[in-house]
């Protein structure tokens, strides 16, 4: 029931990591929706950065063979084709992990395309300096765009002369002078300028405007959840209220005007069972008048604060009316789950999610934290998983799913179906 891998059929160990971290990271969109929006903004641009490589990359392998003779060496332009290939391969494995660009990822990127330049001219043939054989110049193009979207505005400056100036410098040598301003040598020193700036701009713009659409969803749960608290509180008041005037304030009105004798017997054991009411209402458990799922998973997540762990809380439309013991059991095992967080991801922030979709109620709380095997520590009992989570939700029909890697974060499932066989009695 824990680990999907299991009721599937589990592949190699390392093709299993591999694809839970794929679909933590990038493919299940229902996990990506609970992600801050800046590094869903930087994930798309980190695509367009690849896809914008992928572009000059397939076409300079495709004519790799027919441009054999423009070199002074295919072998070398072979070897050096490859090893972009590869420096390309290792980039893109590494952002799939870590959602984003290092500073030195970046300068890695740029030393190897300089490197290229330079190389890639000096092997090439006289008269093709400015043909497409002279391929390391795309491979600029989309190292002056990684500069501009990773970069700070003078960093970007400064690392884009060096490419600019490598590239000049280079062609020059070969041919012997400055290349004309007609070429398509000077289109792409164009393009790698305005590729630099317009990504540079487009990261800053996609992020500033996911901070903002974050910061006032953020302010809108906030007074969403203020106000279904206040709701419930008012109509915990109200159904108090109504209690004690159909009971105690009955009696006392009625003694008062007369028409009872407090020293009857009969009065007196009436009293003595209102005012073992008025000790209930005034003892009972705060938690138990919570009927409400919304109400209950945003008191969840602010009792989580308590912990030091910042919540995004991220609800959708969600049943109004499931039973009592059904919305205790949910939100304590998201409690836990919480807790679980706290305790032991060595994080300090958790995505809390609520979908109803035919039928079916999903939470999830995902973290970014150091995870854990699945294999192994949750059969010891590890992070309460067992008792603490799964039991909870087996007790109202409901089931837990769990997606966890060593050092790629955790995502703990809730799932509750509104079926028949859901309907177990209230404990």
């Amino acid at each position: 029931m824990l680990d999907h891998a299991t009721r599937v059929g589990r592949p190699p160990r390392r093709i299993s990591r591999f694809l839970a971290e794929a679909r933590l990271g990038w493919v299940d969109a229902r996990l990506m929706v609970t992600m801050p929006g800046r590094e869903r903004a930087l994930r798309l641009v980190a695509v367009v950065l690849f896809g914008q490589r992928a572009s000059y990359i397939v076409p300079a392998l495709v004519g790799m063979d027919g441009a054999a003779d423009r070199y002074h060496s295919p072998a070398l332009n072979t070897a050096l084709m490859l090893t972009a290939v590869l420096w390309n391969v290792v980039l893109g494995v590494a952002v799939w992990r870590r959602g984003w660009f290092s500073y030195p990822h970046v300068a890695v990127d740029v030393g190897i395309v300089c490197a290229l330049l330079v190389v890639v001219n000096m092997n090439i043939r006289s008269g093709y300096e400015l043909s497409a054989a002279n391929w390391a110049g795309k491979f600029a193009l989309g190292s002056a765009a990684l500069v501009g979207a990773v970069l700070t505005l003078p960093r970007l400056l400064a690392v884009l002369g060096l490419l600019v100036l490598t590239a000049v410098v280079a062609a020059s040598v070969q041919i012997g002078g400055l290349p004309p301003l007609e070429s398509g040598f000077v289109n792409h020193i164009n393009s790698s300028i305005w590729f630099a700036l317009v990504l540079h701009f487009a990261r800053r713009f996609l992020c500033a405007q996911a901070s903002a659409v974050d910061e006032a969803t953020q302010r809108r749960l906030a007074a969403e959840t203020a106000t279904a608290a206040g709701e419930a509180r008012f109509a915990e008041r109200l159904d108090h209220y109504r209690r004690l005037h159909d009971t105690a304030l009955a009696t006392l009105t009625a003694i008062a005007r007369g028409g009872l004798d407090h020293r009857a017997e009969e009065v007196r054991r009436r009293c003595g069972r209102e005012a073992d009411y008025i000790r209930g209402l005034v003892t009972e458990d705060r938690a138990e008048v919570v009927n409400t799922l919304g109400t209950g998973i945003a008191e969840v997540a602010a009792d989580a604060t308590a912990l030091g762990l910042r919540v995004h809380l991220r609800s959708g439309t969600v049943p109004t009316q499931p039973p009592r013991h059904v919305v205790r059991a949910i939100c304590d095992a998201t409690r836990e789950a919480l807790n679980n967080v706290a305790r032991h991801a060595g994080t300090g922030e958790a995505w809390l999610t609520v979908e109803w979709h035919d039928g079916v109620l999903a939470v999830r709380v995902v973290d970014r934290g150091v995870g854990f095997d699945t294999d192994t520590d949750t059969d010891t009992g590890g992070f309460g998983l067992r008792r603490s989570i799964a039991e909870r939700m087996a007790e109202v029909g409901g089931d837990l799913h769990l997606f966890s890697e060593p050092g790629h974060g955790t995502s703990v499932e809730l799932f509750w179906p509104a079926s028949p066989s859901s309907e177990v009695a209230e404990r």
